[in-house]
């Protein structure tokens, strides 16, 4: 352990002869300001070189969240679509869909009865843009709640456009479903419910089969 404790002695032997002459002769006003000087080019060159890097990292996220942001709508409508269900009330349609189109922007309604496992009885879902937020968003309730009772709201994602069209078996493709039958009737049922959601990554339509007869 010899070498170990000489060793330890000239280290401190050179600490305190370093700090002797530093406490003797210090930094010259020319040296401080160098020093100044070089810090701030290292500063410059990084800012210049991580600056790209570090926008490009946050364009990557922002397009990351918003496919996870699509993902999740369609997720959603799959789900609410998958538990379609008809109602004894004539007066309930299982789809009904109200059209909105202004110019290039759609902002369409989307009303699905479904039977959620989650819930008991039949649920009311309304998709719809809340134009004031540009925000799509789900409302659920029961169909025989009382008027003052409030939905239940998911904001989903910020989006532009939300279009909704449904193909029927005898009349192709229809924008709009939202027909008032008398009690001796039954209300259409599409085979297929297509919603095209557009916001700032893009478009993204998603088809929905219907398998309620």
């Amino acid at each position: 352990m010899s070498w170990f404790r000489l060793l330890v002695s000239q280290m401190f032997h050179c600490f305190y002869s370093m700090r002797s002459s530093f406490s003797v002769q210090g930094f010259t006003l020319i040296e401080v300001l160098l020093a100044i000087v070089v810090f701030s080019l290292l500063a410059s060159v990084s800012f210049v070189a991580l600056g790209p890097a570090g926008e490009g990292f946050m364009q990557l996220k922002e397009s990351r969240e918003a496919l996870e942001r699509q993902q999740w709508v369609g997720r959603q409508l799959r789900r609410d679509v998958s538990y379609l269900s008809k109602s004894e009330d004539k007066s309930l349609p299982a789809v009904r869909l109200m059209n909105d189109s202004r110019g290039q922007d759609d902002f369409d309604e989307l009303h699905l009865l479904v039977r959620d496992p989650m819930y008991p009885g039949l649920t009311l879902v309304r998709y719809y843009i809340d134009e004031e937020e540009g925000v799509l968003k789900r409302e659920a309730i029961s169909p025989w709640a009382r008027t003052h009772v409030e939905p239940v709201s998911w904001s989903l994602a910020k989006v532009d456009s939300f279009a909704v069209e449904v193909l029927m078996k005898t009349s192709g493709l229809k924008q709009t479903l939202n027909q008032t039958l008398n009690q001796q009737q039954s209300f259409p049922i599409p085979q297929m419910i297509t919603v095209t959601i557009r916001d700032n990554q893009g478009e993204m339509t998603y088809d929905l089969p219907v398998f309620i007869q």
